[in-house]
């Protein structure tokens, strides 16, 4: 592991990253069939996506989403699906939010039609908030308890999951993660993973490959309890992308930044200008000169030559891309692709 990260913030453009100057991004709408708010999307290829919402809604298109078919998981009609990651068109596993046993990790290796309860939290003061996967490794972001954030994590594919035993910094009070689109943890580029948090603070945790020693720096964007900081975090490139804002003051300017890993010194956080509005997903097409996109309750930007540009005014929760095709979701069971066109 690096030596600890240093905080280098700097208020920039920049063209890396961006979608490419000229090129077009084109919101398709499609009929979810359902009028819950979707806060999970994963998309797995240009013809197979999965999302999840309130009332235990996991939803799954297998045909680009000219269809989704609504998957019933027994026994989970009162929980909130807040984030799903989708292995292909019949695996997928699927988070639900709350205090004490509300929170839960469910697996599907059939479609859908079973799913095998994989993990329940039974610790009351605990709170899952979202999860990622870099093939069959998997790690979940809980909640501080005992003045520190949890962290869960899988070797199979999310068949099973372990709580670390982590040197995780301490939480400042008030501090914690936004479970908001299934985003605030993500893998790096660099072979590790990488947390976002808000209100009492708004920091960037970075984890080791052994899922043990983890530091944090302050990112210098706004925090507020209960309702600002930094809720996305995903890949761009060779570096991350992060956004955030205040979900209290969904129109007001959002929050950006850009995280480097610099050889010998660790992690440097760049200010990047304010998207239009509260940003609660974000999502990078391409691993080369990405292609990345932001979304919000208030509409959908597309970064562009190291600022912001508006896409659409409609609001959308969360956003995934595979390859160069994506898909957003949001409330009143609002599902979205999404396409570049050169």
């Amino acid at each position: 592991m690096s030596p600890m990260p240093i905080l280098l913030l700097v208020a920039t453009l920049f063209a890396a990253g961006a979608a490419r100057a000229g090129e077009a991004v084109r919101i398709l709408p499609q009929d979810s069939g359902v009028e819950v708010r979707l806060r999970g999307i994963s998309a797995v290829d240009a013809d197979v996506a999965w999302a999840s919402g309130r009332e235990g809604t996991v939803l799954r298109t297998i045909d680009g989403g000219a269809h989704w078919r609504a998957l019933e998981v027994p026994g989970a009609g009162a929980l909130d699906f807040r984030d799903i990651e989708g292995f292909d068109a019949d695996t997928a596993v699927v988070l639900s939010i709350g205090p004490g046993a509300a929170s839960r990790v469910y697996r599907t290796e059939d479609g859908g039609k079973s799913w095998s309860l994989t993990l329940q939290n039974d610790d009351p003061r605990a709170f899952f908030d979202c999860m990622a996967f870099r093939g069959e490794r998997g790690w979940l972001l809980g909640d501080p308890v005992d003045g520190r954030f949890q962290i869960y994590a899988s070797a199979d594919g999310g068949r099973s999951w372990r709580l670390q035993e982590t040197r995780m910094p301490q939480a400042r009070a008030d501090e914690a993660a936004f479970a908001a689109s299934g985003t605030c943890i993500a893998p790096t580029p660099w072979g590790e993973q990488l947390a976002v948090s808000g209100g009492g603070a708004a920091r960037v945790y970075l984890g080791d490959s052994g899922q043990r020693e983890w530091w944090a720096v302050d990112s210098g964007l706004p925090s507020r309890v209960p309702a600002a900081g930094l809720f996305s975090a995903t890949p761009m490139g060779e570096d991350m992308l992060l956004v955030g804002g205040d979900f209290e003051h969904e129109a007001a300017a959002g929050s950006a930044a850009r995280v480097r890993f610099v050889d010998g010194h660790g992690m440097t956080v760049e200010a990047l200008p304010a998207p239009r509005g509260y940003r609660s997903g974000a999502a990078c097409a391409g691993a080369g000169d990405a292609r990345c996109v932001a979304v919000g309750p208030s509409g959908v930007d597309a970064l562009v030559d190291g600022a912001w540009r508006g896409v659409s005014e409609t609001g959308y929760d969360a956003v995934d891309f595979a390859g160069g095709v994506g898909w957003a979701s949001g409330d009143a069971g609002r599902i979205a692709r999404i396409e570049f066109s050169d």
